[in-house]
């Protein structure tokens, strides 16, 4: 029998970072049950004896044996009668590398394998046990916005954004999030922290407004963008694919509301 005081479970792929125990925590705090999942066994059994997640599984999502032990840990949850919805929270950043040809062949590859083709094999492979899923990509504001700090990043967040879209068209009655944040300071060495001399997202504020977002907040919208405006404000949008391309477009996106500001 289910616990009715339990709403559903969350797969938190990358739960070991700052971003990632912020979220299990503020699931948590909304009834959810949380598996968590990530490199770290240490910070994973940490965090289950802090309460935090309820579950875990040990593994590399760019690795087929670990995504296979994920889906066995799906299959149990499902099999018990739960609902269950997968958090893609993903990603490797390099140092900054300037231009092109100062990234090697390494870190090219390892870039896209860990920011998009794992997660892209992990759907194709979910899909493959009939497991389809309410699924919440995180990607990243450069999806949109083009600059020098890390041009391989934000090509493979551009590719994470393209895979979000298809897997909206073809959703099967699922319900499929994509995240668009900008800098997020979570207070521990991150990817946030490279980037000191950007504003940031208070990250307790930006995982409040995503658990709002899951929990049905805003639903006619399938894109939300955290956006840091001119006035260090922190800024809330909703988007939808666009009737024409198919894709999320920037000049598309409608304000939802401030949500705060910004910090460094």
């Amino acid at each position: 029998m289910m616990d009715n005081e339990k709403k559903e479970v969350i797969f938190l792929l990358g739960a070991t970072g700052g971003i990632g125990k912020l979220l299990a925590k503020e699931l948590k705090k909304n009834g959810y049950i949380v598996v968590g999942n990530g490199r770290k066994e240490d910070i994973l059994i940490s965090m289950k004896n802090k309460g935090d997640i309820d579950d875990y599984i040990v593994g590399d999502l760019t690795k087929d044996s670990d995504r296979k032990k994920i889906i066995e840990k799906i299959k149990e949850y499902k099999y018990k009668g739960y609902k269950v919805k997968i958090f893609y929270n993903l990603g490797i950043l390099h140092a900054y590398s300037g231009e092109f040809k100062n990234y090697t062949n390494d870190m090219i590859e390892n870039s896209y394998k860990t920011n998009v083709i794992s997660i892209e094999e992990m759907d194709r492979e979910l899909e493959e046990n009939d497991l389809y899923l309410d699924t919440i990509y995180m990607v990243s504001i450069s999806a949109f916005y083009r600059g020098n700090w890390d041009p391989e990043y934000q090509k493979t967040k551009a590719a994470l954004k393209a895979h979000a879209e298809l897997q909206i068209f073809n959703s099967h009655g699922r319900r499929i999030i994509a995240l668009f944040p900008d800098t997020i300071k979570t207070g521990e060495e991150g990817m946030g922290s490279k980037l000191k001399d950007y504003p940031k997202i208070p990250g307790e504020l930006f995982a409040r407004k995503v658990v709002e977002i899951i929990n049905g907040k805003y639903k006619e919208y399938s894109g939300f963008m955290f956006e840091i405006n001119n006035n260090n404000k922190v800024i809330l949008y909703g988007l939808n694919p666009s009737k024409i391309t198919g894709a999320f477009e920037y000049h598309e996106r409608k304000s939802l509301e401030e949500i705060g500001e910004a910090i460094y």
